[in-house]
């Protein structure tokens, strides 16, 4: 009877010993496959050119592993959407619009002022928002608010605090400045174009929501430089 009670036991602990070792496979198995996946999409993202093409945010991990992929992606989406709004604001300017009957037709030019200011501040604000977040305080700060263990903060930081991805953000860095570079360029143009108006303020007047010349070197001057914004 005791030796039954002895076969039971032993039979009872080598069941709970290959449980273990069965759970420890399987569970090395999957956080290797979650890490090589990881991997992968760390690499994609190290490799591409945030400024054209689209980030992939679909998540590809499970559990922690995919807290710091969609924490990766998040953040890169983030930095990609102020070039996006940025670029999209140097599009959207429409000299012509902005020099509209209606906005110079009192010639004191306080609507096209507001305009090139409003301008201005947006762009100068994109790139202050895009240098803000860049900094390692902001990039540290947002895996540590999804409470993670270490090793998922350490993951997160390998790839988001490497050379390779700091070179990506100075990349995306330079072409948000060389997209508020083009902005500044059109709005010098605009505030040429407002002082050469007042200048020659005695050749034009505003007709039937036109602006009409009396004068044919001063119209033509003033299309020359209205076509250096739009060529």
């Amino acid at each position: 009877m005791g030796n039954k009670k002895i076969i039971i036991a032993i039979i009872i602990v080598v069941i709970l010993i290959i449980g273990l070792i069965v759970t420890s496979f399987l569970y090395n198995k999957f956080n290797n496959e979650q890490l090589n996946t990881l991997t992968e999409e760390s690499n994609k993202l190290l490799q591409m050119d945030l400024a054209t093409e689209e980030i992939d945010t679909q998540i590809k991990t499970e559990k922690d592993f995919g807290e710091v992929e969609k924490a990766i992606k998040e953040y890169l989406q983030e930095l990609k959407n102020i070039y996006v709004e940025i670029e999209k604001l140097n599009e959207e300017i429409d000299v012509e619009e902005i020099f509209s009957a209606q906005n110079i037709e009192d010639q004191n030019f306080d609507d096209v002022d507001t305009i090139i200011n409003d301008y201005r501040e947006k762009s100068k604000s994109y790139v202050s928002q895009y240098d803000e977040l860049i900094t390692e305080t902001k990039i540290v700060e947002n895996i540590d608010k999804r409470n993670l263990k270490p090793y998922y903060v350490d993951l997160y930081n390998t790839v988001m605090l490497g050379e390779v991805m700091k070179n990506q953000y100075t990349t995306l860095g330079n072409d948000i400045e060389d997209c508020k570079d083009k902005i500044y360029d059109k709005l010098n143009i605009m505030e040429s174009i407002k002082d050469f108006l007042i200048r020659r303020d005695n050749y034009w007047s505003i007709k039937d929501g036109k602006i009409i010349f009396t004068n044919t070197n001063v119209m033509t001057e003033y299309y020359n430089l209205i076509n250096q914004i739009e060529d």
